[in-house]
């Protein structure tokens, strides 16, 4: 009974300990609920819009340049004298078949110029004279000193207007194209208008001289007739033309240009535009004339002679040239 007594207290007491460990593990327990856990919403990835393709736009292309204008082959002075173009590039100037001073021979290049279609004439010549800007030729008469055709009154007689003039010096050529508005030519500028690029001996070519070429004078048996001893009217000889068409320049007369006369001076002239010795009295006639035989009328010929710029010949007259308008001022 004892015992009894002793183990039902001890029963109740384990029971009573057991159900308050079970409520404080409920309290610090709690069941693990499993939270549902949402799957991450997809994204959704946005379709391509369909956007307009690129527009094709055009390789812009450069504005071409203007090309500049030609240059006329031909003008008419404010005197209503007609000149030609000569190109702008190089030419060969000089033969070594000719006098001491054409050697050198060597290449020259030359900006484009215009020079008179022909000779200056007495008609041209005397509006200058008449304007009270010219004086007038020292002599009037044309080749006495022949007897052939002579002509007393050459000058300022209407027979002879198309006539080359003949008796001025350097200084009357010079004022004459000056009041033209324009300017003798350059010795270089001469020698290319006469024989262009190719170095012919003549302007027409490398054809011998003849009666049909150039009026100039030949030896005896040498053609039919004779030579004519004297002037003939400018343009005479188309057949003679240069290769640019400038007429005259071989024979008839000789013509006064810008540069002094130095005979060495092909050995140390500059490549560009020569226009001679800085000094000097003497000048350059160039062409020949119908007093010559055909070697003196040949392009390269300097006339090989020291003509003072005062002096006055029977077969010396002039003929103008002018810059590019516009070529100047650069």
């Amino acid at each position: 009974m004892y015992r009894l007594f002793v183990i039902l207290p001890l029963i109740a007491l384990l029971t009573a300990c057991a159900q308050a460990a079970a409520e404080v593990a409920e309290e610090t327990i709690e069941p693990a609920t499993a939270t549902a856990t949402q799957p991450p919403t997809a994204t959704s990835t946005p379709s391509p819009t369909a956007t307009d393709q690129p527009t094709h736009t055009p390789i812009p292309t450069e504005t071409p340049i203007p090309s500049a204008t030609p240059l006329p082959d031909r003008i008419v002075d404010g005197h209503g004298v007609e000149m030609v173009l000569i190109p702008a590039g190089e030419f060969v100037r000089g033969s070594e078949e000719g006098f001491p001073d054409e050697v050198p021979v060597n290449t020259v290049y030359i900006d484009a110029f215009y020079i008179d279609l022909t000779e200056v004439t007495n008609r041209q010549y005397q509006d200058c004279v008449e304007a009270g800007v010219c004086e007038p030729p020292r002599r009037f008469d044309c080749c006495l000193e022949f007897g052939i055709g002579e002509r007393p009154d050459y000058y300022g007689n209407p027979e002879f207007d198309d006539y080359p003039v003949i008796h001025i010096d350097w200084y009357d050529a010079r004022t004459f194209c000056e009041w033209r508005g324009g300017r003798l030519a350059t010795e270089a500028e001469w020698e290319k208008a006469s024989r262009g690029t190719d170095g012919r001996m003549y302007p027409w070519g490398n054809e011998p001289a003849a009666p049909h070429l150039l009026n100039y004078t030949w030896l005896a048996n040498e053609h039919q007739g004779q030579p004519l001893y004297n002037t003939s009217p400018v343009g005479s000889y188309p057949d003679g033309a240069s290769p640019y068409g400038v007429l005259d320049l071989a024979g008839n007369v000789y013509e006064w240009v810008y540069d002094v006369y130095a005979p060495d001076y092909y050995s140390y002239t500059p490549y560009e535009n020569p226009t001679g010795p800085e000094e000097g009295s003497y000048r350059v006639t160039r062409g020949g004339s119908f007093y010559n035989q055909a070697f003196r009328n040949r392009s390269a010929n300097r006339n090989h002679a020291w003509i003072p710029a005062s002096s006055t010949h029977f077969d010396g007259g002039a003929r103008c040239a002018a810059d590019v308008p516009g070529l100047e001022d650069e």
